[in-house]
């Protein structure tokens, strides 16, 4: 029952957001804390701005909430890895 309205708050959702993004200062992969702790910053927002009332209501539940960050994560993850490719790297050192 805490869980449910923890998961629902904006408050909370903008702290696990920025406390991903700390995270990714660490580990600096920009695989998985920088996506999943933006996305993280835009659920909080996006519930932020419907307490507000300046949001028609989109998320009605916590599910919905941890929906949204999933997807969040997923597409900001496939956006990161297409925009950030790795170099290739040959072989054999000695190969000019």
């Amino acid at each position: 029952m805490m869980l449910d309205i923890l998961l629902y708050s904006g408050n909370v959702w903008l702290m696990i957001g920025l406390l991903l993004a700390i995270l990714e200062l660490t580990n600096g992969t920009l695989i998985f804390f920088l996506p999943t702790g933006t996305s993280g910053l835009l659920t909080g927002l996006v519930l932020k701005m419907q307490e507000s009332g300046s949001l028609p209501i989109l998320l009605d539940s916590w599910s919905g909430a941890l929906t949204l960050w999933a997807i969040l994560s997923f597409i900001l993850s496939l956006a990161l890895n297409f925009i950030v490719k790795r170099k290739e790297t040959s072989d054999d050192i000695n190969d000019y």
